[in-house]
């Protein structure tokens, strides 16, 4: 047994030096064309990147511009446009009480906005489906808001879980990895130079 796996060996040494010696006395001095096992793998990886990259500037473009992207009379645009909307409307508000505290109130008399209620947290897509990081990529990239970003929590108030509407500062927020992810691939397709990532 242990003679035949000595002959194996030495096969495969003999046919792997007889490609070598070949690739080496070629005229173009190139390697033999041999795909190894982690050469395919590579390949696989770098195959799924770039559809994933794909997956999120498409995903994405349909936020840039609904209409555009999705067409005139597509309900999808209509609603991602009512959202986007929304979310304005949330912000705007957020920064006009912030801003009345800041020139009428002071350190003992101001309002204290937690949360804002915002049809936004009644949708799964932004609660639970992963499309959040694009809405905030629109308002980030798109608006230029670049004090806070939108940020969407769950909260208990009587033993009842609910979603609400939060703003933070953007420069004190952590993106997860896959948030990252998305926003390096928008910032290098769409807006180079631009980087909100620390």
């Amino acid at each position: 047994m242990a003679k035949e796996n000595k002959r194996q060996v030495a096969q495969a040494f003999r046919n792997f030096t007889q490609v070598f010696s070949r690739s080496t006395q070629a005229k173009d001095n190139s390697a033999p064309n041999i795909d190894y096992e982690d050469d395919l793998l590579q390949k696989k990886i770098n195959s799924r990147e770039q559809e994933y990259r794909k997956a999120i500037l498409t995903s994405y473009m349909r936020y840039m511009n609904p209409f555009r992207t999705l067409g005139k009379t597509s309900r999808e645009a209509a609603v991602i446009n009512e959202d986007e909307t929304n979310l304005l409307k949330a912000y705007n508000l957020f920064k006009a009480i912030n801003e009345a505290n800041r020139k009428i109130g002071d350190a003992e008399t101001f309002v204290n906005i937690g949360f804002v209620e915002s049809p936004l947290t009644k949708k799964d897509a932004y609660t639970s489906g992963g499309d959040l990081i694009y809405l905030q990529c629109w308002l980030i990239f798109e608006q230029g808001v670049r004090d806070y970003i939108p940020v969407i929590e769950e909260v208990e108030e009587k033993m009842v879980i609910t979603n609400r509407l939060r703003f933070v500062p953007l420069r004190t927020f952590s993106f997860s990895f896959q948030d990252r992810e998305v926003i390096a691939a928008i910032e290098e397709a769409y807006h180079p130079g631009m980087s909100i990532l620390k």
